[in-house]
């Protein structure tokens, strides 16, 4: 399966309007205010897009026309929006210090570390759940410490130890406060998650401030590779917001040192699609080095089916994680991952699968799915 090119079809020309608002892009707003039908679509997809900071923007600034009742509106939700984030960064905190007492470094992933260091506002980008990237050796610790202090796990992992050794991470829920908290080994689950250099990204990191408590994120050169991962290989059609991350990160970032560090890791093909799409959606200038570079990357065979498991509707985990088979380092390391994966723990299983059998039959519709999917 090769990667599929997102239209522009899948998004309305004011929501693409207002995705690239402030970054001198060329998409036109509409002459006049919405209809009463057209409004609250918007607004929806603008909610949906994690563009509501960008909305909110464009119409203060006259750039976007607006009725009175609409403007309000956008004020409104995004007041809203932002009382969530204002949340979630106290519980960030706390998280935050709760690790830090257990003596477990970590580093603030996307919204509140993109929020704060690389939008001229915070209040620009909007986020719904925390996210934090974790040592492998300390990931098994991490989640004890928080599962004590009552957060619960979404699903089990299929066998001890698969965690820290193989997949992207988990999801944590804080039933009470309502949220959820992803913890992180990597960027994604798949062979591109195993091409992550994970050493690196702990190389260096960027402070910002939360409430007065310092955390640390990734350099800023992680930080846009962890974008372009997130916009190419996220949600399907790709996500405004997260081309937006990407778009501005790039003037943060010498272009060779990107390329090269791509290069290193032999991930060229997720940052060139996702500067790309960044450009093309967003309705940006194709000019720079990079962007020039991202225009005219030709990505493998073998490239171009890793991130078609990731550009349709129908994706699945099940065809991502056994992609990831193969390029798994050593005979012990694939045998331990594909016996979690055939023969998990019941604990995994447990209210999922009636079986091993009902199990492995499941598996193998979801991964010909995923692999095979047409829209």
């Amino acid at each position: 399966m090769a990667r599929r090119l997102c239209g522009e079809e899948h998004y309305s020309p004011p929501l693409l309007a207002v995705a690239g608002f402030g970054l001198a892009a060329d998409r036109p707003f509409p002459p006049a205010p919405l209809s009463t039908d057209a409004w609250p679509t918007l607004l929806a997809a603008a909610r949906k897009h994690r563009l509501l900071g960008q909305l909110r923007a464009a119409v203060d600034a006259g750039a976007m026309p607006a009725t009175e009742m609409q403007t309000e509106q956008a004020r409104a939700v995004h007041r809203s929006v932002l009382l969530r984030v204002l949340s979630l960064e106290r519980e960030l905190v706390t998280v935050a210090d709760v690790l830090a007492d257990a003596g477990i470094e970590t580093r603030v992933l996307k919204g509140s570390a993109y929020a704060h260091l690389d939008y001229l506002k915070p209040a620009l980008r909007s986020f719904i759940d925390l996210d934090l990237l974790f040592r492998p050796l300390d990931f098994d610790q991490a989640v004890t410490v928080l599962v004590e202090t009552g957060f619960t796990r979404t699903l089990a992992e299929p066998r001890p130890g698969f965690d820290r050794r193989f997949d992207k991470g988990t999801t944590l829920r804080d039933t009470a406060a309502g949220f959820e908290l992803d913890l992180h080994r990597t960027f994604v689950l798949g062979p591109w998650g195993v091409l992550v250099d994970i050493d690196a990204l702990w190389s260096h990191a960027d402070p910002f401030d939360v409430g007065g408590r310092s955390l640390r994120a990734l350099s800023a050169q992680h930080r846009l590779l962890h974008a372009c991962y997130h916009a190419a290989l996220g949600d399907w059609p790709l996500r405004l917001g997260s081309l937006r991350d990407v778009a501005q990160l790039l003037p943060r970032v010498p272009a060779a040192a990107l390329i090269d560090q791509a290069t290193d890791w032999g991930v060229q093909a997720v940052v060139a699609a996702a500067v790309a799409d960044s450009t093309r959606l967003l309705g940006l200038a194709p000019d720079g080095e990079l962007r020039t570079w991202a225009a005219s990357y030709v990505p493998t065979r073998r490239e171009e089916s890793w991130l078609g498991l990731h550009t349709h509707e129908g994706k699945t985990f099940a065809a991502q994680a056994i992609a990831t088979l193969p390029v798994l380092p050593g005979l012990r390391d694939k045998a331990a991952y594909l016996r979690a994966l055939v023969l998990p723990d019941d604990r995994y299983t447990a209210g999922r699968h009636t079986s091993a059998l009902s199990r492995f039959r499941f598996g193998l519709r979801e991964a010909l799915r995923g692999r095979g999917a047409r829209d």
